[in-house]
C-alpha cells in the first residue's frame, strides 16, 4: 500500500467513549475497532490526537526540536557537530503527526455533515473550537514549511480509500494566512453569541481538552491567535494596514489572554493517563539538550534576571551561572560539559517537572506582542506599561511552574521579591530606548527569554521575522548543505515519491534557503 502520511486512514485513530479529564485512558476503546463515532467524541479525538506537539514530551523535544527549533534560536546551548543546521528526520515525524490531525479533524467535518441541519446548528460549537486548535498548528507548519496541502489534505475517508483522489495539492501560504485571519475572525464574532443547549453544553464541557468548555476562554484564544497571525504579518506590504486595523480593534474588544490566570493550554491534570509529561526528562536532559544558552545567561547575569534561578541551575562544579559559547570549538564545549562548567536548565521547575503544561497562548506572550505593536506606532509609553507588565508576568510564569513539582532539589527557596523585580526592571531600562528599533531589540530579547525551551517553535518564527536578538552562530564548515541556520524545513522525501505532481508545484522553492511570507527583512 501506499504511505501517504497527510491521507492515512482515520479509522485507525478514531476515538469513541466518553471523556474526562481524570479518566481519559478509560475513554476511548480500542480505535482500529471502532467503526462509528459521534461529533463530542470525535471533537475528543481530534484534540488528544497530537497533544504531543503542545504538552512538553519526549516524542517533539528529542526527535523534532532539538534538532531544529531548540538550536536555531539558541534556546539552549548545543556542541558544533556536524550536520547541525540540517532537519533532517525532524521533517518527518512533525509532517506524519500534523496529517494525522488534520484527517481526524476531516473525520469530524464528516460526522458533523451527516447530521440533519438542525443538528449542525444544534453542534456548531465543536466547529468553530476545534477549527480555531486547528488553526493554530496549520499556522505553525506554514511557519516551519511554507506551502503546505491543507484545503484537499485529509480527505481519504471522504474518498471511499481512493488515494489517487485523495492526493493534496499545496494552499499557497500567504492564501492560507489570510483564510485562517478571516475565519477566526468570524469565529470570534460567533463566540460573543452563541448559546449552547443544556446536551451540548454537558457533553463540551466533558469532552474540551483545552479550556473544558468554557466559552469565554475560547474567545480569548481565537483573538489571541488572531493577535499573533497579525502581528507576525505586520511587516508584509499586502497585509500590514489590516494588521494594524485589526489588532487595534481586538485590542478596543478586550477580549484576549491578558493575565496569567487566562493562560490557554493543554494541561496535565493527572499522572494516570498518557497526557503527561513524563518523557520531557530523558528528553531535555538526555544528549545534553538542557545546557543553559550563553546570551541568555550572560543577561541574565547582567541584569540580576529574577527567572535565572528558576530556570536554570549552576554547572555541578561552578560557582556562578555560564551558558555554553556557541562559538568555541565541539571539543572545547565538550570538556566544558565534562567538567560540569556549564549551567542546565532546572530539573526541579522544568524537566523533572510532570505537571508542564502544554503551553498554546499566555498573557507575557500576548502583552509582548502588545508593545511591539505599540511601539511600531510611536507609543513608546504605552508599549513600556505593556512591556513591563509582560515581564512581570513572565518572572511569575516560571515561578508558578514550580509549585506543582515533585522534586525539590533544585527547587529555588525564595521567590523574587517585588525589589528584585522591579531592579530587574530598571536594569532593562525601557525608557532608554529612544527610539522603535531600540525597544524593539529590548523586545525581542524579552521574547528570546520567555519562549526558551518552552515555546522553541514559536522563538525561532519570531527571530526569523524580527531578525533579533542577534545571535553568533559558528558555521558549519564541513556542510555542504547549510552552514548557518536555515529559513525554512524542506517536505518529506515521501512527498516528492506518493506527491509527485503537486510537490512538483513547490518543487523550486524547496530548501533550507526560501523565506516564508512573512519573513521580509
Amino acid at each position: 500500500m501506499k504511505k501517504i502520511v497527510y491521507i492515512s486512514l482515520a479509522a485507525a485513530a478514531i476515538f469513541l467513549g466518553s471523556c474526562t479529564q481524570d479518566k481519559f485512558e478509560d475513554a476511548y476503546r480500542d480505535p482500529s475497532k471502532v467503526t462509528t463515532t459521534t461529533v463530542p467524541k470525535q471533537f475528543a479525538g481530534f484534540m488528544k490526537i497530537n497533544f504531543e506537539d503542545v504538552i512538553p514530551s519526549y516524542w517533539n523535544y528529542y526527535t523534532v526540536i532539538r534538532s531544529t527549533s531548540l538550536t536555531y534560536t539558541q534556546a539552549h546551548g548545543f556542541v558544533n557537530t556536524t550536520g547541525r543546521y540540517i532537519p533532517g528526520a525532524a521533517v518527518n515525524d512533525r509532517w506524519g503527526r500534523y496529517y494525522k490531525f488534520i484527517t481526524q479533524y476531516r473525520e469530524l467535518e464528516k460526522v458533523m455533515a451527516s447530521l440533519s441541519a438542525a443538528e449542525q446548528a444544534e453542534n456548531r460549537i465543536y466547529t468553530i473550537t476545534s477549527t480555531i486548535y486547528l488553526y493554530d498548528h496549520t499556522a505553525k507548519m506554514v511557519d516551519n514549511f511554507g506551502d503546505i496541502p491543507f484545503s484537499e489534505a485529509g480527505k481519504i475517508g471522504t474518498t471511499g480509500g481512493n488515494y489517487t483522489s485523495a492526493s493534496a495539492k499545496y494552499d499557497n501560504q500567504t492564501e492560507l494566512y489570510v483564510k485562517i485571519l478571516d475565519d477566526l475572525k468570524a469565529f470570534s464574532a460567533e463566540l460573543s453569541s452563541i448559546a449552547l443547549s443544556a446536551k451540548v453544553d454537558l457533553e463540551f464541557k466533558n469532552q474540551d481538552l483545552i479550556n473544558k468548555g468554557d466559552l469565554a476562554s475560547w474567545k480569548n484564544y481565537c483573538n489571541s491567535l488572531r493577535l499573533k497571525i497579525l502581528n507576525r504579518v505586520s511587516a508584509v506590504p499586502a497585509l500590514a494596514s489590516r494588521a494594524n486595523t485589526e489588532i487595534a480593534e481586538i485590542i478596543t474588544e478586550a477580549k484576549i489572554v491578558d493575565e496569567n490566570a487566562e493562560n490557554i493550554a493543554f494541561r496535565v491534570y493527572t499522572q494516570d493517563t498518557d497526557l503527561d509529561t513524563s518523557g520531557f526528562i530523558d528528553a531535555l536532559e538526555g544528549a545534553n539538550n538542557n545546557v543553559a544558552p550563553k546570551p541568555m545567561i550572560d543577561h541574565m547575569n547582567a541584569n540580576s534576571d529574577p527567572r535565572e534561578a528558576w530556570l536554570f541551575e549552576k554547572g555541578q562544579t561552578a560557582t556562578v551561572f555560564t551558558g555554553l559559547d556557541p562559538t568555541l570549538t565541539s571539543g572545547v564545549q565538550q570538556q566544558l560539559l565534562v567538567d560540569g562548567k556549564i549551567a542546565v536548565y532546572n530539573r526541579s521547575v522544568i524537566s523533572r517537572n510532570k505537571w508542564l503544561p502544554g503551553t498554546l497562548i499566555n498573557a507575557a506572550e500576548v502583552n509582548l506582542i502588545l508593545a511591539e505593536y505599540y511601539s511600531r506606532n510611536g507609543s513608546g509609553v504605552t508599549a513600556k506599561t505593556y512591556f513591563e507588565k509582560a515581564i512581570r508576568q513572565s518572572i511569575e510564569y516560571y515561578v508558578r511552574l514550580g509549585d506543582k513539582a515533585d522534586v525539590l532539589t533544585w527547587k529555588p527557596t525564595a521567590e523574587p521579591t517585588a525589589a528584585e523585580i522591579n531592579a530587574y526592571i530598571t536594569n532593562i531600562n525601557f525608557d532608554g530606548a529612544t527610539n522603535a528599533a531600540q525597544r524593539l531589540e529590548l523586545i525581542a530579547f524579552q521574547k528570546y527569554i520567555h519562549y526558551n525551551v518552552m515555546q522553541a517553535d514559536e522563538s525561532w518564527a519570531e527571530q526569523r521575522r524580527l531578525k533579533l536578538p542577534v545571535l553568533i552562530f559558528q558555521e558549519d564548515e564541513t556542510s555542504t548543505i547549510r552552514k548557518t541556520p536555515p529559513t525554512r524545513w524542506t517536505y518529506p522525501n515521501s512527498e516528492s515519491v506518493y506527491n509527485s505532481d503537486n510537490y512538483n508545484a513547490v518543487k523550486a522553492n524547496d530548501n533550507l534557503s526560501t523565506k516564508i511570507f512573512w519573513d521580509v527583512k
